[in-house]
């Protein structure tokens, strides 16, 4: 970039924040009216009382879950957003598989949940069509996903957290096989 287009760029920036600043303050002196909006308030009848007091006094059926502690990785890892998400659904809290599932994260979506039906068609033309959701789960899995999740493959591929539990029963079944459970996504 030029100097002359960096400075005048500043000297803009500087004025419209300034012009912001003294916009709020009003030159004119003049009084403002201000419209205040009143709310009624009215009682509440008995049986809507006895309902709040119900409502107020039931035990909570809310279970808490328990915060994920990611295992120490390296600062430059990529998609450690999608961590806690991937060891909630049985990836490895280990440092070694968090790095490479990283790597399979960035490599397949650079750590974006695509579709090909994303509202960014531009953005689902760069990946693979027959790929889905942010481990791009491949169209071949199709009955074996309706299978486990009992919903359409679509459906359940567009959601990350099930789509990296499907990527982790890819991975886990080829590790007990003896395998490389990386093999889906040619990182073996």
């Amino acid at each position: 970039m030029n100097v002359r287009r960096f400075l005048g760029l500043a000297l803009f920036t500087y004025l419209m924040c300034a012009a912001l600043a003294v916009g709020g303050v009003d030159s004119t002196n003049q009084p403002t009216t201000t419209v205040r909006s009143t709310i009624a308030l009215q009682d509440l009848t008995p049986q809507q009382q006895a309902e709040r007091v119900e409502a107020l006094t039931e035990p909570s059926t809310t279970v808490s879950q328990p915060s994920t502690t990611v295992a120490p990785v390296p600062y430059e890892t990529n998609c450690q957003e999608w961590f806690p998400t991937a060891i909630s659904v049985g990836w490895p809290n280990d440092t070694e598989t968090l790095k490479k599932l990283g790597r399979l994260l960035w490599k397949e979506t650079r750590c974006l949940n695509i579709t090909p039906l994303s509202s960014d068609p531009e953005l689902a033309k760069r990946f693979n069509n027959s790929d889905h959701g942010i481990a791009q789960i491949n169209e071949l899995h199709r009955s074996y996903v309706e299978q486990v999740f009992s919903m359409p493959f679509e459906e359940a591929m567009s959601d990350p957290t099930l789509n990296l539990r499907f990527a982790y029963l890819l991975y886990s079944e080829l590790e007990a096989e003896g395998g490389c459970g990386w093999r889906p996504w040619k990182l073996c």
